[in-house]
């Protein structure tokens, strides 16, 4: 930042990301930012890139109709192709206004992508609009990742203008003479981001000249910090270990990283760190992590709990039965010594002309262990045995005619 928007600039830019010979979609709304947008990557046209455009009429204001109209003849003009969306369907509830437009937009640029078979998405984003974001991020309690703003790529999307001020945007309009219309809605300060930017980034610049720049350096250090936590993670991530839909997190990785950091690990194994969480979910596994006891079950979400054992914390998936175990009988011709604990060598003639089931454990049931005279219960055993609250829950037993011949888990029991 700092130096005027040149086309130069922008195509070190894009190309930064983009190969050569990658075909270029541009959403344009008919603002000023996507007007400079879609009139920069036309250059393309004469050297590397195909360029195709997208519009998207949200039928929301008397102007949605003149606007598309406007696009339309932009694009003749350019000779590029256009795809017009107009949104047909409804709000979905509990959707606010803003949720159900971000919904349409994405499910227009999908669909147009597809029709014209586009490596990249651009949009106008620029650096008052990630100085906005990161406000917004603030108001909303955010932590460090909330302070990089608006990725300049997000899987096939990239915004080559994030670089860039409004006012450098508001220049190179100016200087190529270019027309644009005014969306109304801008200035409606009811609008948290409107209010953010008339109301706050506004007066602030009058105040601090380099306002814009010094949010683009705090955004560019959020990103290097946040990216480097993760590869730390990711690496301490390759340390846990993991079998039958858990993961067991030893006390010694957990005790590496701070509150923060030990939700990320958690997000990391269940595969959810591109998924954003709400910040009350954020702080409330935080917050259980801190003071969980041992047993403590933490409910994540419908499918993951984590479990605060002895010495170490265990992430568990929810499957469907008992992860995926089934008994299978097979006649053998004398007793062996076996050491795979997923099988088992059993007396025949206590299995003879009955009803064998393998069954989850019930309170009160009683068996009796190898090497042991009488019987004992199996809560009983699996205290001794240590076993976690998980492990416990999905205990199964061997009956025959409802009477116990054997216990089963896991890893615990043989």
């Amino acid at each position: 930042m700092g130096s005027p928007l040149t086309f130069h600039r922008f195509d070190r830019e894009l190309n930064s990301y983009a190969s050569q010979q990658d075909l270029l979609l541009v959403a344009i709304s008919g603002g000023m930012d996507s007007v400079a947008l879609l009139h920069l990557a036309s250059q393309f046209l004469r050297s590397d890139h195909d360029i195709y455009a997208v519009h998207v009429n949200h039928g929301l204001r008397d102007a949605s109709n003149p606007e598309e109209q406007f696009v339309k003849e932009l694009c003749k003009s350019l000779d590029i192709p256009l795809s017009i969306h107009r949104a047909d369907t409804p709000q979905q509830k509990g959707e606010s206004m803003e949720m159900w437009a971000r919904r349409i937009r994405q499910s227009a640029f999908a669909s147009a992508q597809e029709k014209f078979n586009c490596d990249w998405i651009l949009t106008a984003h620029h650096a008052n609009d990630n100085v906005e974001t990161i406000l917004m991020h603030l108001d909303n309690g955010c932590g460090i990742e909330g302070l990089r703003g608006i990725p300049k790529q997000n899987g096939n999307i990239l915004r080559p203008l994030l670089n860039f001020s409004r006012e450098d945007i508001s220049e190179y309009v100016r200087e190529n003479g270019l027309n644009y219309v005014e969306d109304s809605s801008n200035k409606d300060t009811s609008i948290r981001r409107n209010h953010i930017r008339y109301n706050v980034v506004k007066p602030w610049k009058e105040q601090t000249h380099n306002i814009i720049q010094r949010f683009s350096a705090l955004s560019f250090k959020a990103s290097h910090a946040v990216q480097r936590m993760d590869e730390v993670i990711n690496l301490l991530a390759e340390k846990v270990k993991s079998n039958n839909h858990r993961f067991i997190i030893e006390d010694n990785v957990m005790n590496c990283l701070i509150g923060n950091q030990k939700v990320r690990l958690v997000k990391q194994l269940m595969g959810e760190t591109e998924r954003a969480w709400r910040r009350h979910g954020w702080t409330s596994i935080e917050n259980w992590m801190a003071h969980a006891e041992t047993g403590s079950i933490f409910q994540i979400n419908g499918k993951w709990s984590i479990l605060r054992d002895r010495k170490q914390w265990v992430l568990k998936q929810k499957t469907m039965g008992h992860d995926g175990y089934r008994l299978s009988l097979n006649s053998v011709d004398g007793f062996k010594e076996n050491h795979d604990h997923s099988k088992e060598i059993i007396d025949g003639r206590t299995l003879e002309g009955k009803d064998i089931q393998l069954r989850p454990w019930h309170a009160g049931d009683q068996f009796n262990p190898l090497g042991m005279n009488g019987t004992k219960k199996v809560s009983d055993f699996l205290i001794d045995k240590k076993v976690d609250r998980f492990t416990k829950e999905n205990q199964l037993v061997v009956t025959a005619d409802g009477e116990i011949i054997r216990a089963v888990s896991y890893t615990h029991l043989t």
